[in-house]
């Protein structure tokens, strides 16, 4: 075989909330490592979306940090690098488990031979994984993990580099027009920049409303933009982000953490009795405010765009390392975001994808 699927993690049940440390014995380049949540319900009531349990999912080295990204932020990045929807299955139904399957991409695709984790090249990498089953249920306690590694085994590669994924800044928005501003790190070159922008009820670029990049103190400016101009560009060249959605639902209307954060539909209808599903008019991102003709079981498609409403700013032909963004011989790179009109609870964050060579 030319390939193998290892288990870096076999499925484990973890504690109500804490940090799993898991070491990295594989020798062989690692092209992807796949993370599989479970999380049982416990309550029909959400309290935020099941990616949220995974508070920080990151790859250390030592002092060195290979990645470091939130579930949320790693389910977005996973479908823009792959120009499709990870696997998952959500629900409120109690009793039954809501499942997250995250990738985490290395290269530019599963067995990029030019891009990939060359573990031989690092002491003792570690996973270290922060979880919390109370994120999105608050009565949760019953949650399991499990990680795969995709490793080239026959294969003989000699990657470059691999795709280092990390946030640089998260806070709170200011008030609507306020700026913000962040140096981005200019040791290696950047593929993607992308920005999360969350609040309930909100679109993103009701939170985050204009990013404008500036060179070496403005002696050049390659991107000044609204947000939703981005999104109109970016969401004609990616797929809908479709997921299956099992929801308890009665006819008083009740919030759903979905994973499109724009332009969010949902269909479908009751299990096995003729009961139409309805959705809160307005709602067209997360949380969907949903309502049934009955207290049903229902079977639901959701799909929209903005996966957890992030939006990337993608730097060149995302095929071509010598076409991506090379930072490294400028003297400052500076990101200004321009808050939007939805008050001061607003999250924000701006997390970058690097090209980090051996």
């Amino acid at each position: 075989m030319k390939y193998r699927i290892a288990q870096i993690l076999s499925e484990k049940t973890l504690g109500t909330a804490g940090t799993e440390v898991i070491d990295i014995d594989v020798q062989d380049p690692i092209s992807q490592l796949l993370f599989e949540y479970k999380s049982t319900r416990v309550s029909n009531t959400n309290a935020g979306h099941v990616a949220g349990n995974l508070t920080k999912i990151e790859l250390v080295d030592g002092a060195d940090v290979l990645f470091s990204l939130s579930g949320k932020q790693m389910q977005a990045l996973d479908y823009y690098d792959q120009v499709k929807v990870p696997y998952s299955f959500r629900t409120n139904a109690i009793g039954v488990m809501e499942l997250l399957t995250l990738n985490y991409n290395f290269g530019r695709k599963l067995w990029d031979p030019l891009l990939a984790l060359d573990t031989k090249r690092f002491r003792n990498p570690q996973l270290k994984i922060t979880h919390n089953p109370a994120v999105n249920d608050g009565s949760a306690t019953a949650h399991t993990l499990k990680v795969l590694g995709m490793i080239f085994d026959e294969k003989q590669v000699s990657p470059t580099g691999f795709l280092m994924s990390k946030e640089i800044k998260s806070y709170t928005a200011g008030a609507d027009g306020s700026y913000e501003y962040t140096d981005l790190p200019l040791d290696h070159p950047l593929r993607k920049l992308l920005i999360y922008a969350y609040d309930d009820a909100y679109f993103p670029w009701q939170v985050a409303n204009e990013i404008r990049l500036s060179e070496n103190n403005d002696r050049r400016v390659p991107i000044d933009e609204k947000i939703s101009t981005l999104m109109k560009w970016v969401n004609s060249h990616y797929p809908k982000f479709v997921e299956e959605l099992y929801a308890v639902l009665t006819t008083v209307i009740s919030d759903h953490y979905v994973t499109p954060g724009f332009d969010t539909e949902v269909f479908g209808g009751a299990d096995g009795v003729a009961g139409a599903v309805g959705v809160e008019a307005g709602t067209l991102h997360s949380p969907c405010g949903l309502y049934g003709a009955g207290s049903y079981n229902y079977r639901l498609q959701v799909s929209g765009f903005n996966p957890h409403s992030v939006v990337p700013v993608l730097f060149g032909d995302q095929a071509d390392p010598e076409d991506w963004y090379d930072v490294t011989t400028l003297g400052n790179l500076k990101a200004r975001i321009k808050a939007g009109g939805a008050g001061t609870a607003g999250a924000i964050a701006l997390f970058a994808q690097q090209f980090r060579r051996y």
